[in-house]
């Protein structure tokens, strides 16, 4: 009772109720009009699918609202008293109420959901649970008409069969596929009773749940006396010409008023839902049904058209005209309306059924971890394989689908083992940047006991490992050692080449006596010709400077050319002629040339990583910039002098990804008189 009157209490129900009553008079009203204006004409009433649509929908606010409407509309409308227009409205509610009620309450398998009417099972479920709301709805009035009067209870029941039941079949499929596919809709569901008494695991809760059900078949069975004695009388005036007194008319409304109200006690059933997927709009099944529904509505309308045509000119009584045709048109709707079903089985079955398991699957192979859900992926194959034998298009996309499958699975393994792969080459990549930035001194200052300079170096690679070099050392006590060179090439192919040709030079440099730059990268080049069959060369721009007098020897094989600040003025680049780079050919000799520092004086070079680092432009940063970065202050340290040469590349390259190993190297020499 709470639940029926709640509709009330609350701005949600009211609204609801008063949307439906709304549209139960609009519907209903030019029919009625149609009756008072053109005499004769049979009452035809498309807005009998309106109560049991809104009652589903809405529950008890659906009811009330086309039950309340349609009493007004009997009260102010067509007059009627009393006696007329309150039974109605009882009729009208419990028409309304019922097929809510019943479709809460009966499982005919798979649970009991909304009343999304999107299958065909859901479909059977709705025609029946129509008819047995239109044949105790007929039953009712038949008694009540005849009980006032209007006509005998066999005259006019197949009329009022058809208007209840074809309409809301009819009509109220189409309008219940459009509205659960409508968000705003709002289904009002009742709370399931068996829900509570399942929940019980005692002896007590099992009893309580035997009873319910017990309680669910009486309440069945009082709906079922109605319709059985409906028909009988039916069978019974048609063929016997039986007719009831009019105080037993009376009594069998009022209790099968009773037994109407006693149902509304009947438990409800264990709601679920059972829906697959959530999809943004109307299912292709939906859409069937709805195309083939108003496809057979169209056939009925051109035969009824085709029925008034071919006897519109024998037929003197109008009304007699009328109820042949809607007896036609009835008759017509019910052998369409099971020819669709059948129809729409087979389509559920051999279309939309693969159609919709394929979807399942579908998304649930798109969601699955595809490094983990191996066996989760031969569920989906072997399940695509046995339910989806329809031995045409759709069943070839299916095995393509668990091909695809298959194949992704192959690739993720695949990808899986390479990225392992790539890991492993990373982490001994990290460790092979690591051993190579060990190799080059780091220390600063290096010789913090010597005064006579200020050096610093700094090595960014363009990869893990970078084939630029930078060394320094004292070969002896007076003579300082500069080394800056660059590999040919990328990566650990040019890395594992610069440890060598890093070696070979200071193991030469230090081996004592010819302190002559040709004459130890004449050396080197011999050594690394020895079977590089990889044809690698290093380009190399060697130094052996003496602290004490600052005069040096510089050999540039192949290399940048490197730049010269004098005290307190400006870098400018040293150029002269070069010698080939090392390892590209034996027998080289290489030129050497003579400098000489003052105190104050600057030294810097650099690989072609500098020069040539590159924007997103292509527009390369160019030996101008860099003198321009290196003059912006030329007294700088050699520290801060990098620092500033780095960051003006960095500002100039933006996003751009780094191409080549920039390595530079800065010396300041303070002269002799520094040294203690």
């Amino acid at each position: 009772m709470r639940e029926i009157f709640g509709s009330f209490s609350t701005k949600l129900g009211l609204r609801r109720i008063l949307i439906s009553g709304l549209l139960f008079v609009l519907l209903s009203a030019p029919f009625r009009l149609m009756m008072s204006l053109v005499p004769g004409v049979t009452e035809v009433r498309p807005a009998n699918m309106l109560p049991p649509v809104f009652g589903m929908i809405w529950g008890p606010a659906g009811a009330w609202g086309t039950a309340l409407a349609n009493a007004i509309s009997d009260i102010l409308v067509s007059h009627s008293p009393f006696k007329v227009w309150f039974p109605g409205f009882l009729i009208n509610f419990f028409f309304a109420y019922l097929p809510y009620k019943l479709w809460y309450s009966i499982d005919l398998g798979g649970g009991i959901s909304h009343p999304n009417i999107n299958r065909v099972t859901r479909i059977v479920k709705f025609v029946l649970v129509v008819l047995a709301d239109s044949l105790i709805t007929t039953v009712l009035l038949a008694l009540l008409f005849e009980y006032l009067g209007f006509q005998g209870y066999g005259e006019g029941m197949a009329l009022l069969f058809f208007n209840n039941f074809d309409f809301t079949v009819v009509l109220g499929i189409p309008v219940l596929l459009l509205l659960s596919n409508w968000n705003k809709v709002g289904f009002w569901i009742p709370k399931p009773i068996q829900e509570q008494i399942e929940s019980q695991s005692d002896e007590r809760g099992e009893e309580n749940l035997t009873e319910s059900r017990r309680l669910e078949t009486l309440f069945d069975l009082c709906l079922g006396f109605i319709i059985l004695f409906g028909l009988g009388y039916l069978f019974a005036a048609q063929a016997m010409s039986a007719v009831l007194q009019g105080r037993a008319e009376g009594g069998l409304i009022v209790v099968f008023l009773l037994l109407e109200v006693a149902y509304i006690f009947r438990p409800f059933g264990h709601y679920r839902t059972d829906e697959r997927l959530t999809l943004k709009g109307m299912s292709i099944r939906s859409k069937v049904i709805l195309g083939f529904l108003l496809l057979s509505v169209f056939f009925v309308l051109v035969t009824g058209v085709f029925t008034w045509v071919g006897n519109g000119g024998g037929t003197a009584n109008r009304r007699q005209l009328w109820e042949y045709i809607f007896l036609v048109v009835g008759i017509s709707l019910n052998i369409l309306t099971i020819v669709s079903i059948i129809f729409l089985t087979y389509v559920e079955r051999k279309i939309t059924n693969p159609l919709e398991i394929l979807t399942e699957q579908v998304d649930r192979f798109a969601k699955l971890d595809h490094q983990k859900g191996v066996d989760e992926d031969r569920q989906i194959a072997r399940k695509l394989k046995e339910e989806i034998r329809t031995g045409d298009e759709i069943e070839g996309l299916s095995d393509s689908f668990r091909h695809m499958m298959s194949d992704i699975d192959d690739y993720v393994q695949n990808l899986t083992r390479v990225t392992a792969e790539k890991e492993r080459i990373g982490a001994e990549l990290n460790v092979a940047t690591q051993i190579q930035a060990d190799m080059l001194p780091r220390t600063f200052p290096p010789f913090p006991d010597r005064k006579e300079f200020d050096i610093y170096a700094t090595m960014t690679p363009a990869k893990e490992v970078g084939g630029d070099f930078y060394d320094f050392f004292l070969a002896d006590d007076d003579h300082l050692a500069l080394v800056m060179a660059d590999v040919s090439g990328k990566g650990v192919p040019a890395a594992l080449f610069m440890v060598i040709a890093k070696t070979l030079i200071k193991n030469r440099t230090q081996m004592g006596g010819d302190l002559s730059p040709a004459a130890i990268l004449t050396d080197v080049n011999e050594q690394l010709c020895e079977g590089n069959e990889a044809e690698l060369f290093v380009t190399v721009w060697l130094a052996i400077l003496s602290l004490s007098t600052g005069k040096g020897l510089a050999a540039n094989a192949g290399h940048e050319h490197p730049t010269l600040r004098r005290a307190g003025g400006q870098y400018e680049l040293v150029e002269y002629r070069h010698s080939p780079a090392v390892a590209t050919m034996e027998g080289i000799r290489f030129r050497e040339h003579e400098f000489e520092m003052h105190p104050g004086d600057s030294i810097y070079v650099y690989t072609d990583g500098v020069a040539e680092a590159t924007d997103a432009r292509e527009e390369l940063f160019g030996t101008e910039r860099m003198l321009k970065a290196l003059n912006r202050d030329p007294g700088a340290t050699p520290e801060v002098l990098l620092r500033t040469v780095k960051e003006e590349i960095d500002t100039f390259v933006g996003d751009a990804p780094q191409f080549d190993d920039i390595t530079m190297l800065g010396l300041t020499w303070f002269g002799p008189g520094d040294c203690e």
